[in-house]
């Protein structure tokens, strides 16, 4: 069985990777496909799945808890099905995590520091993850993945508006959310299961994740208590 802190470690790496397919786009000197377009609607599906990455992963430390708040959220409204293993759009997702926990999103960090006494101490950095900012982020992504409809009003001037700023806003958006993720600390709450989940709990657990050199797969994780 994949433990929660392996599975978290999973998607770091795919996050890791879907960053370089990005920075492959955005470096080239000439089109991928020819097209400059085309390059940033790639690009842009990459950011959308790198939203959705993050969304997953911030689950797992809080899993438990996330299951009993949508089994809640059936109990409330017989039209949603409350099995959390069915759940798919990340900003739902987002607002629902933002209910249960303060902890929900990973936390950024500064370099590490060694003390005197051997013990590591980081600094929060001062980018700050936030899920109304990754719902923005996962919408503008969204725009740019989906045909939009033709018969809009102000269509050709929208796209054409859309198209020019596409780069601008690509670098903008990737330039965050490495921010946020490439060195941070992903933390997990106290869990009794008779208690509710959107009731504050105490950090209990703390996962260390350094994403490194860009140019490879390699993610360095270690565990921690919350304490």
């Amino acid at each position: 069985m994949v433990k929660p802190h392996q599975l978290y470690l999973s998607q770091m790496i795919e996050i890791k990777r879907r960053f370089r397919a990005i920075d492959r786009i955005i470096d080239t000197k000439k089109s991928f496909t020819k097209n400059e377009d085309i390059d940033n609607e790639s690009a842009f599906l990459q950011v959308r799945k790198i939203v959705e990455l993050i969304t997953f992963s911030a689950i797992i430390s809080d899993e438990q808890r996330y299951k009993k708040s949508r089994e809640l959220d059936a109990l409330e409204n017989p039209k949603v099905k409350g099995d959390f293993t069915l759940d798919w759009n990340a900003a739902d997702i987002l607002i629902r995590l933002s209910k249960i926990s303060t902890h929900f999103l990973p936390k950024p960090l500064n370099e590490m520091i060694t003390q005197e006494n051997e013990v590591k101490h980081f600094n929060e950095a001062t980018a700050k993850a936030t899920h109304d900012r990754l719902i923005s982020i996962y919408k503008t992504a969204s725009g740019f993945a989906h045909i939009s409809n033709p018969y809009k009003s102000n269509f050709l001037e929208s796209e054409k508006k859309k198209k020019e700023t596409a780069r601008f806003t690509l670098e903008k958006e990737v330039r965050y959310l490495k921010s946020i993720i490439w060195e941070h600390v992903k933390i997990g709450l106290v869990w009794q299961s008779s208690s509710h989940p959107n009731q504050p709990e105490q950090a209990e657990t703390a996962w260390l994740v350094w994403f490194g050199e860009k140019g490879n797969d390699k993610i360095e994780m270690e565990l921690a208590s919350a304490a």
